[in-house]
């Protein structure tokens, strides 16, 4: 500890300390003005680019002082800045000496005027020490320093009359001080020193004291008119107006002083009892909820008789109104924000008040059903805008409000759910990546905006990507907007019957639930309405329960009459339904493959219904084999009947489909992911309900041999009846009609022919691929089985030309081909040409023999 002893230079210069100013912005206090007293358990230290003194003494129940010439003691202005970083108590506070007749703070003899910050009333207040013994002389307001962290300043003037003024700002700024109060006291008129004394307890007040800025002068007199600082409405008939420093109360209290446009007047002024910088304002007439206004003053003097001239500011008035559903919608949002197009990489949730009211959107929540965030403070006004997002990109977008654990937003599907903050839903809804309704914006980089923000049943159709340059207008009207009215009637979708008596009836569009509880129902043949489920206000689904059951595979008519949609666009509908039943193995086949698609193609099956059910292919799945197990279930999502001898392409792109093929059947085709299907081989899997219905283990080499390529051209199956899994079953698709039949009859389809022991579909064949008699079907019959079997085809000068099998083991029926390919991998030409089929039993005995002439054809 080192003790600055400057007494024989104060008394010998006593003009030199008459006033000084230190803000510790070179580092030291050992000069300019020198610091007498415990100067080792201070410091200066950096606290946000400003040198501050701070305490450095970490010793319990400590007693210590700074303390620094200085002999002003009237007509002078003590002004200082204080930063306490706890909450002052009778053991922990501060005494800022302003006079002193000694170095030593501490000295039991001292006499002198200090402000204390703290004590056990946690006040700021003004105290004379003479002899050593206290006296309080102006008591401060209780409470106001017991904040865990409390920035002051303070300002003291005495005048040469003894005249004592402590004025402190909690902001810690200077610039709107509030007196604590006035006194008149003259028992002590010289000084010789200025300096802070601390008085800590424990270790958690240690380091913890910062002091600033001070200056010890010649009183300062104001010479500045009043600054009017702010208006704020605090109901609609009061608005606190605040200046930036005490005001006259005389002329802070006509109400002639002050106006408010548009249209009112001030009917009472009044000065606020504890901060004379403010004043209340009575007006003659409400403010209006949501309106903004400005309030123009003149004529105010402050306490020093400064006078204004006339200022402005601008207010509005918002009174906070019940929200409801609906008031507040989901207006874009932004799930995907990569690839940048234009706005920032971040993802906002815009929401807009189409309402007349106003609401405080303080604490209300958004949420994606997984994970919820809360809304900082904000006001919603009819009509507007306001972008929520996470609280580190607020800067990012316009009109933005903060949003704390903003949730995460999935790309391809998610929910948005809007609640207050009392857990009202004001709007929720259920996207996926197909309402951008564009294959290349829902990739990312834009928004999903709504069209029509006054649709009464906003559903899925009201949503498309935007439309903006930018990928998105958050806090702007839709770039998709339209609000034209909806002038067409509704129609059905799509009707589900369910067992046993249950109708589900799905509309293109949301209902008038009204409407549809008092709909005429008219069934065809003959059903009872028992029951009219509507669970929604404004539903595009309803359930209908019958008395009776409802037949299966049995076709039924419904007409709807007297409903209307959301807009009350009425309607009288009509529709077919039919219940469907469930398959079992051998009800439907693979009909048709293509696993070698085109370029940017993709692979599709075909399955035809060989029953006489009618079968609802929702949530049946196929599959392949992958790692030794049957694996990689894709499941058919939608509803689709399949009737009796009908054919339904399966895949992910129609349009490509129906684009590639000219003998494509549209209509017949429902979306389904699929498991891969390698171009080389692979075994196609068809499921309903962990059933098995068909499978097929292809290979490439099932392809006619004589295709150059394959790409394109699918796998068609000849008969239904016939193997799955034998190739001879199997063959390309014709030339004729594009290498593929998707949805339609198979171009080498040929019915099951049983005329004999072995008989041909045809007696010609033209290996030409047009679609036409392609192949040699061969129908044989065994009369025992255990047969082995030789086949073998000869031309008219009888050389040999193919022997398709040899001593094969027969089945007691079958079927197998020739697609006209000789042993030397050419095709057959043009001519006669005799087929000989032998049996023979296991010991080599000849069962029987045949010969048939058959006729290759061609085009000369």
């Amino acid at each position: 500890m080192r003790y600055f002893l400057l007494l024989v230079i104060l008394f010998t210069f006593p003009t030199v300390f008459a006033q000084f100013s230190e803000d510790f912005s070179d580092g030291d206090f050992t000069s300019s003005p020198t610091w007498i007293g415990d100067d080792s358990v201070y410091t200066i230290v950096d606290v946000a680019g400003n040198n501050r003194l701070r305490s450095n003494r970490i010793i319990p129940n400590s007693f210590y002082y700074l303390s620094t010439p200085s002999t002003l003691a009237s007509d002078a202005q003590w002004e200082f800045f204080v930063n306490l970083q706890f909450s002052t108590s009778s053991a922990n506070y501060v005494d800022v000496f302003l006079t002193a007749d000694q170095s030593n703070l501490f000295s039991g003899s001292l006499n002198g005027y200090f402000v204390r910050i703290g004590g056990t009333a946690d006040e700021i207040c003004l105290f004379k020490k003479v002899a050593g013994t206290n006296t309080k002389i102006i008591d401060g307001v209780d409470g106001v320093t017991n904040a865990s962290n409390n920035t002051i300043k303070i300002k003291v003037t005495c005048t040469t009359l003894g005249e004592w003024k402590l004025e402190r700002d909690l902001t810690g700024t200077g610039s709107t001080y509030f007196t604590e109060g006035l006194i008149t006291d003259l028992t002590l008129t010289t000084s010789n020193f200025f300096g802070f004394a601390i008085t800590h307890s424990t270790a958690s007040f240690f380091q913890k004291h910062f002091f600033d800025d001070i200056y010890v002068g010649p009183i300062i007199y104001d010479e500045i008119p009043p600054v009017l600082v702010s208006a704020t409405a605090i109901s609609s008939t009061q608005i606190d107006v605040l200046f930036n420093e005490p005001l006259n109360q005389t002329s802070a209290e006509v109400t002639s002083n002050y106006d408010i446009q548009p249209f009112q007047n001030a009917s009472t002024a009044t000065l606020d009892g504890l901060n004379p910088a403010l004043v209340h304002i009575t007006t003659t007439l409400p403010l209006a909820n949501g309106n903004s206004y400005t309030l123009f003053s003149s004529n105010i003097a402050d306490v020093s008789g400064n006078i204004s001239g006339t200022q402005s500011v601008e207010f509005s008035y918002f009174v906070a109104e019940t929200p409801e559903p609906g008031d507040v919608i989901i207006n874009e949002f932004m799930a995907d924000p990569s690839p940048v197009i234009g706005l920032p990489e971040v993802e906002y949730i815009e929401i807009f008040n189409r309402s007349g009211k106003i609401f405080d959107l303080t604490g209300w929540k958004i949420s994606d059903g997984s994970s919820e965030g809360t809304l900082q403070s904000g006001w919603l006004i009819p009509g507007e805008h306001k972008v929520l997002c996470a609280t580190a990109n607020i800067s990012l977008f316009p009109n933005t409000l903060a949003v704390t654990s903003f949730p995460s937003l999935n790309n391809s599907a998610d929910s948005i759910i809007l609640k207050t903050n009392n857990g009202i839903a004001l709007d929720r809804l259920a996207y996926t990546d197909d309402w951008y309704q564009d294959p290349i914006k829902k990739e990312g980089g834009y928004s999903l905006e709504l069209i029509n923000p006054n649709d009464p049943c906003s559903g899925s159709d009201n949503w498309i990507a935007s439309n903006s340059s930018t990928g998105g207008t958050p806090a702007l009207i839709n770039s998709v907007y339209n609000n034209s009215p909806d002038s067409d009637s509704p129609g059905i979708l799509e009707l589900i019957a369910l067992a046993p008596n249950y109708l589900q009836v799905y509309f293109d569009e949301g209902m008038d639930s009204t409407s549809l509880a008092n709909a005429i129902f008219t069934i065809n043949p003959s059903l009872n309405v028992a029951a009219n489920y509507v669970l929604e206000s404004n539903p595009s689904m309803l359930t209908l329960q019958f008395s009776e059951n409802i037949q299966p595979s049995l076709s039924y008519t419904i007409t709807i009459e007297n409903v209307s949609d959301c807009w009350m666009n009425d309607a009288d509908l009509a529709g077919q339904f039919i219940l469907p039943e469930l398959p079992i193995a051998g009800d439907v086949v693979i009909n048709e493959i293509l696993f070698d698609p085109y370029t940017g193609g993709s692979d599709w099956i075909e399955i035809y219904n060989k029953s006489d059910k009618v079968l609802n292919l929702k949530n049946w799945s196929i599959a392949n084999f992958d790692d030794d197990t049957i694996a990689n279930f894709k499941f058919i999502p939608n509803n689709f009947l399949l009737k009796p001898n009908t054919y339904v392409v399966v895949g992910k792109d129609s349009n490509q489909v129906l684009n590639k093929y000219p003998f494509a059947v549209p209509g017949n085709f429902v979306y389904s992911e699929l498991p891969s299907l390698n171009n080389d081989s692979s075994t196609v899997y068809l499921y309903s309900n962990n059933v098995l219905l068909d499978k097929v283990s292809y290979t490439e080499d099932w392809h006619f041999r004589l295709l150059d390529v394959t790409d394109g051209v699918s796998l068609e199956r000849i008969d239904f009846n016939g193997n799955s899994n034998d190739p001879n079953n199997w063959h390309s698709a014709a030339e004729a009609i594009g290498f593929a039949t998707p949805g339609g009859k198979n171009s080498q389809y040929y019915p099951v022919l049983e005329t004999g022991d072995f008989s041909f579909t045809s007696e010609t064949i033209s290996p030409d691929s047009d679609g036409y008699e392609d192949i040699l079907q061969v129908y044989y019959e065994m009369n025992e089985p255990g047969l082995l079997g030789t086949f073998t085809i000869y031309d008219d000068r009888g050389r040999k030309i193919i022997e398709l099998f040899a001593n094969e083991l027969l089945a007691s029926s079958g079927s197998f081909k020739w697609d006209g390919v000789t042993e030397e991998n050419n095709k057959a030409s043009i001519g006669t040409y005799v087929a000989v089929f032998e049996a023979f039993n296991i010991n080599g005995g000849l069962i029987f023999t045949k010969r048939k002439t058959f006729v290759v054809a061609g085009k000369l």
